[in-house]
């Protein structure tokens, strides 16, 4: 899934600005030490522009205990989490610690499922991440601009988005339907999804496990409130129920047991 990755845009669209900004964001700090998370990364990896979204997402690694580089540079200082408009953008920095998931000592990671799995998910999107080019192209193919970064594979983005959608906090709730939007979007991607259903058993830690549960629940169990949420979105042909269970049983079938 790695490249370059075209996108097609007007000189003041939305992704020419977040292309834009992400060039920023490269430009000021070593590739090695962040990865494009978020709604972007989701596009990177459809390879087209499924819905709006208005700003960069990041997990980025703390350097010598302390915050990372890009947390700095988007003004997080000392708490390692960051958000500040570059380019007109504005960027959420997720600071994921100096150590590799699979590294982390389970007896020190949260108690609680979801916060587990938020540290998890997130290092791992780091840790996995692969390099690819992203460019804005006019109508008529002319270049408008382009970035170069790691970006979350397909895998590490449906941990994420399985975790954070079912807990938004009530201020930022409208983002739950956009999360379950962006991991149906993947799931019925071809080529995300043999990704997916690859590299999803490997995740560190038991993540790989808690994701078949959470798919089993979100996906299956829960096909109709998910469906629910999705239709708050603004996707112009939404999935049904019926759809979304179709697509939760095909990648069980395909992870195995859990």
């Amino acid at each position: 899934m790695s490249g370059e990755i075209l996108f097609i845009d007007g000189p003041g669209g939305s992704a020419s600005r977040l292309v834009r900004a992400l060039g920023t964001l490269a430009a000021e700090v070593p590739s090695s030490e962040f990865a494009l998370i978020g709604g972007l990364a989701v596009m990177t990896r459809l390879g087209r522009v499924h819905r709006a979204t208005d700003d960069l997402d990041a997990a980025a690694q703390s350097v010598d205990g302390g915050p990372s580089r890009l947390s700095i540079l988007v003004g997080g200082g000392e708490s390692g989490q960051g958000r500040r408009s570059v380019e007109g953008v504005k960027v959420d920095c997720i600071d994921v610690g100096s150590t590799p998931a699979v590294d982390l000592d389970p007896e020190e990671l949260p108690d609680d499922e979801f916060d587990r799995a938020f540290l998890l998910a997130h290092r791992w999107a780091l840790d996995s991440a692969q390099e690819a080019s992203l460019t804005v192209v006019s109508e008529q193919r002319v270049p408008l601009t382009t970035a170069t970064c790691r970006v979350a594979t397909p895998a590490a983005l449906v941990a994420m988005k399985l975790q954070s959608a079912p807990r938004r906090r009530a201020q930022r709730a409208h983002k739950g339907p956009n999360d379950y939007g962006d991991l149906f979007a993947l799931l019925v991607q071809p080529e995300a999804f043999d990704d997916i259903v690859s590299d999803l058993p490997n995740a560190p830690q038991g993540l790989g496990r808690w994701c078949h549960e959470r798919i089993e629940i979100e996906l299956v169990a829960g096909a109709g409130r998910t469906a629910r949420a999705i239709r708050q979105t603004m996707l112009l042909d939404p999935p049904t129920p019926g759809d979304i269970e179709r697509v939760g049983r095909a990648v069980l079938l395909r992870l195995g047991p859990g």
